[in-house]
């Protein structure tokens, strides 16, 4: 009898998706907990738990603590962690879903500042989807801009230090590990949103629970954010083994339609038209990305 090629028993696609998944409950559980804890609050925990499980998988799998690149990584951890900080933020002043919808512009603005920032070769065709995902945020925020509020300058700025968060990640696969990436990252965002939560307006170490949600539940909540944070950073390394960057683009992208389902009927956020078709757009965008040449993969490990 032939000999069949022994099949991989976990495949690209499925750690992807649960890695997917694993973002859409993160966001979810953030826009749950609301008003209880403050938006920079959650980040400051969010960080700060990631950081100890991601230290934890290093030591068991005995991965040394070593960062190489300094500029790149100062780049992407001070962009990433301003990117992070921003969207919890975000969730809480416009809610998940256009939130959500901002974030997931940054795989078109990550290949525009690998241009800008890193001299990389510049395609035409990135004006295509560059295109559609302004064309997306513009419906997005509304067509006269009647509605757009501080929240929609958050969220925007959610995805440009997000794009160049990871355009300095694309350069960084050459030379640092996924997990130190991350520890630099969420030590960055740790302290960046401590300082937030003790001199912003708005914003407090103190919780504030209700009926709903008592103290030891938002701890509970908290810790629950950080560690899908960091399974899902973990998944998402394990798919980029098997994956074509292509694929998994397609896969990241799925986060929308997800996300659109439990904000509209969990939380009973609004849907328009404008959105629908904003939120198309930028799917196509992000997708479309992943088809332009380019002389390196754009990573989508985890914010």
């Amino acid at each position: 009898m032939p000999d069949f090629p022994a099949r991989d028993p976990l495949p690209g696609e499925l750690p992807m998706l649960l890695s997917v998944l694993g973002m859409a409950v993160i966001q979810s559980l953030a826009r749950y907990l609301g008003p209880a804890v403050s938006s920079w609050t959650k980040t400051f925990y969010r960080s700060l738990f990631t950081a100890l499980i991601i230290l934890s998988w290093m030591l068991v799998r005995k991965e040394k603590i070593r960062f190489n690149n300094w500029p790149l990584l100062l780049t992407r951890a001070l962009a990433g962690a301003i990117s992070i900080i921003f969207f919890f933020w975000a969730i809480d002043l416009i809610g998940l879903l256009t939130a959500t919808m901002y974030l997931y512009v940054y795989p078109v603005f990550a290949i525009f500042f690998a241009v800008l920032l890193f001299k990389e070769r510049f395609s035409w065709w990135i004006l295509v989807p560059l295109c559609a995902a302004v064309g997306g945020l513009y419906l997005i925020v509304n067509p006269v801009f009647e509605d757009f509020t501080a929240g929609h300058v958050v969220g925007l700025a959610t995805a440009l230090t997000g794009g160049i968060a990871r355009s300095a990640l694309r350069q960084l696969r050459k030379s640092d590990s996924p997990s130190n990436i991350v520890v630099l990252f969420m030590g960055f965002a740790m302290v960046i949103s401590g300082i937030g939560v003790t001199l912003m307006p708005g914003q407090s170490w103190r919780f504030y629970p209700s009926t709903t949600l008592a103290i030891p539940t938002i701890w509970i909540l908290l810790i629950a954010i950080a560690l899908f944070s960091a399974l899902s950073h973990i998944l998402v390394t394990t798919a980029y083994r098997s994956l074509s960057t292509a694929v998994a683009s397609i896969m990241t992208m799925l986060i929308l339609p997800i996300t659109a389902v439990i904000a509209i009927f969990y939380f009973r956020e609004a849907l328009t038209v404008q959105k629908i078709v904003g939120g198309l757009l930028i799917t196509a965008a992000g997708i479309g990305v992943s088809l332009i040449p380019a002389p390196a993969p754009i990573s989508e490990t985890q914010s």
